[in-house]
């Protein structure tokens, strides 16, 4: 993935909108699903790409209507 500013990357993860709490807690809006989940990583469908969250302790808190809630130690986020 190529980036070259916001306008780009808000393209490229369609409609969604990724609020980061410090590194203990995500909220993701307008998530299509959830691709993978362990303890460690959590793999998101955004549409068009997909976001990787890696870290420790990973919960999905809650997944209603496209909202996503995920806690735990966030080490890095990862676009592909």
């Amino acid at each position: 993935m190529k980036f070259s500013g916001i306008k780009s990357v808000k393209e490229d993860i369609n409609n969604a909108t990724i609020e980061l709490y410090a590194n203990k807690r995500v909220l993701i809006f307008d998530c299509k699903s959830v691709v993978d989940y362990s303890k460690e990583c959590v793999v998101l469908d955004l549409g068009t790409s997909k976001l990787k969250l890696v870290g420790e302790n990973f919960v999905v808190d809650s997944f209603v209507f496209g909202q996503t809630d995920i806690t735990g130690e966030i080490h890095s986020l990862e676009f592909f």
